[in-house]
């Protein structure tokens, strides 16, 4: 799979698809025209045709090293998505990416085996928000891309799905959306799928709010009153969203609750943890998040650091991780 980022250019927001080692990948291809070196002002047409480098490449080299993009412009999106003996890549909108994979998800999966498959976020989010990536990746789109300016939930999973393999922006894709394997619609409620494996998250304690944001930042006349909510984001099987209770007036809370999940997609599952402190008759106040693959947990203790809404983790003035989670973890195959 293909990481995808957005980068501010000249004081607005370009979207830019980010390759795994971090360079655009938006306009994939090589010229086959040689080069020619010029002096400045010089006129394109002084040479005579025959003294120019012969430009004749191979149809099979040309296929070989170019890959066309485009969009299904006057063709279904079932025919977009045909596989041909040129590489080629398609971008599909949110919606019609939904369109396809309700009708025809193993024809989009067998067309990302040998091509790319872009998708971008509906041409109406005028507030910069985002959608769930998780049917893009699940149907093997290598480059899913997202408004980086409107910070939430689906950025936040896009940020812990990547932390995989060491956070190098690159993640293999689970060995059913290879090629030479059997695809199983994962969205499909009529064909429930089994339990893999069982994932058991005890939330011990946390520490690190009152360094960070100070004595009265939450509450005025008391100390806060923090709960944290612990879930899934994967395949509709395996999404949910659960809560601690909450501990009134500590700043280090002590929770020591365990929540349990059972994973059909254990490989694209995405450990959820917030932290929010309690306001009664008002909004709930934002103190910290972290997202995780489940694919690359290990059972034991484990000490996390929590972001900001951006996804950065929240750093004292002298650079230390402020704010973190004691977890243990208990992992076991079904």
């Amino acid at each position: 799979m293909i990481a995808t980022n957005e980068i501010q250019d000249g004081g607005s927001f370009v979207r830019k698809d980010i390759s795994s080692a971090g360079y655009p990948i938006k306009d994939i291809g090589v010229s086959t025209e040689a080069f020619v070196n010029k002096d400045e002002g010089s006129d394109e047409d002084s040479d005579p045709p025959e003294s120019r480098p012969d430009t004749h490449v191979s149809t099979d080299y040309r296929r070989l090293i170019s890959i066309r993009a485009g969009k299904p412009k006057g063709v279904s999106l079932v025919d977009a998505l045909k596989v041909a003996a040129q590489v080629k890549r398609v971008s599909l909108s949110e919606p019609q990416l939904k369109s396809v994979a309700e009708s025809n998800s193993t024809e989009v999966v067998k067309f990302t085996h040998s091509n790319f498959l872009r998708v971008y976020p509906y041409g109406l989010r005028f507030d910069s928000s985002n959608y769930d990536p998780m049917l893009a990746w699940a149907h093997g789109a290598q480059m899913v891309a997202l408004n980086m300016q409107g910070y939430g939930k689906y950025l936040w999973i896009v940020q812990g799905f990547f932390r995989g393999n060491g956070g190098c922006g690159y993640v293999r894709k689970p060995p059913f959306l290879q090629p030479g394997s059997t695809y199983v619609n994962m969205f499909d409620p009529e064909n429930p799928l089994p339990v893999k494996l069982r994932l058991k998250v005890r939330i011990l304690t946390g520490y690190g709010w009152l360094e960070f944001y100070g004595k009265r930042s939450f509450d005025t006349l008391s100390d806060p009153d923090f709960y944290t909510r612990v879930g899934i984001a994967g395949v509709d099987a395996d999404k949910i969203m659960k809560r601690t209770k909450t501990k009134k007036n500590k700043w280090i809370p002590w929770w020591d609750e365990e929540f349990e999940f059972e994973l059909r997609v254990p490989e694209l599952a995405v450990l959820r943890l917030e932290v929010y402190e309690e306001d009664q008759g008002a909004r709930d106040d934002f103190a910290g998040q972290i997202c995780l693959p489940v694919s690359e947990l290990k059972s034991g203790y484990k000490v996390v650091h929590l972001c900001n809404g951006k996804g950065d983790v929240m750093e004292l003035a002298d650079g230390k991780e402020a704010i973190k989670l004691l977890l243990k973890i208990q992992i076991s195959a079904c």
